[in-house]
């Protein structure tokens, strides 16, 4: 599955950024991929990490090998590794960021909705708390929306509308 946040749909017709999903997949698979490697992909193979899973470790895996070839074979360089687990680093439900925490103050937001919010959103949240504070905002309004809409549907809805495979 591909998550798409509106906040930056204009990234998605050519994908010549990094979706803020994908540099999520990127953290979790343990790799670094810098703007200028990213744009030698063909569209294909962009697509491709946007698409591909990285729920188990075999598949964070050939992800991470998929981007060693690719990258490897457009520029003849290696692609830089990252910390492994990123997993562990990764903004949890638990714990609301420094730098949320105070936009959180700043904005009078409600920081019960950070433990509504999925991993994609608390990553993108967390990154975004670093930069311009309209994309903050919007980031914000756009998953406190999403949360309070999954929070009316029941559990086996909410899992596939995420994109998981419900029994």
């Amino acid at each position: 599955m591909f998550r798409r946040f509106d906040f930056e749909k204009d990234v998605y017709a050519a994908l010549e950024f990094v979706p803020m999903s994908v540099r999520r997949k990127l953290d979790l698979v343990g790799v670094k991929i810098h703007l200028n490697e990213w744009r030698t992909l063909s569209l294909t193979e962009r697509l491709v990490v946007c698409h591909f899973p990285t729920a188990s470790s075999e598949e964070r895996e050939v992800l991470g090998a998929f981007l060693r070839e690719a990258v490897k074979r457009r520029t003849g360089t290696e692609i830089a590794a990252v910390n492994l687990q990123a997993e562990e680093n990764e903004p949890n439900a638990d714990r609301v960021p420094a730098d949320v925490s105070r936009l959180i103050s700043e904005f009078q937001l409600s920081d019960q909705e950070w433990i509504g919010f999925d991993p994609d959103e608390r990553f993108a949240l967390s990154k975004l708390a670093r930069g311009p504070a309209d994309k903050f905002r919007s980031a914000w309004a756009e998953s406190g929306e999403s949360a309070r809409r999954s929070m009316s549907k029941p559990p086996a809805q909410q899992d596939k509308e995420k994109g998981r495979w419900v029994k």
